[in-house]
C-alpha cells in the first residue's frame, strides 16, 4: 500500500479534489434542473386543476349530489 501512494505524482494528488468538486457541481446542477422542471409542472397542474382544497370540494360535491340532503 505504501508503495502505491509513494508512486503518485503531485499532479495526480491535486487533480482528485478538482475532479470531486466538478462532479459535485455537476450533480447539483442536474438536481437543480430537475427540481425546476418539477416545480414548473406542479404550477401548471395547479393552474389547470386547482389546489388540494378545490379538488377535494369537487369530489365531495360530486359524491354529495347523489345523496339526499336532510337539512
Amino acid at each position: 500500500m505504501r508503495e502505491v501512494h509513494e508512486q503518485s505524482t503531485s499532479s495526480t494528488k491535486s487533480s482528485y479534489p478538482g475532479v470531486a468538486a466538478n462532479a459535485a457541481l455537476t450533480l447539483i446542477s442536474v438536481a437543480t434542473a430537475l427540481l425546476d422542471r418539477q416545480i414548473a409542472a406542479q404550477a401548471a397542474t395547479f393552474a389547470q386543476e386547482g389546489g388540494f382544497t378545490e379538488r377535494l370540494y369537487r369530489v365531495r360535491r360530486a359524491k354529495g349530489s347523489s345523496r339526499p340532503r336532510y337539512l
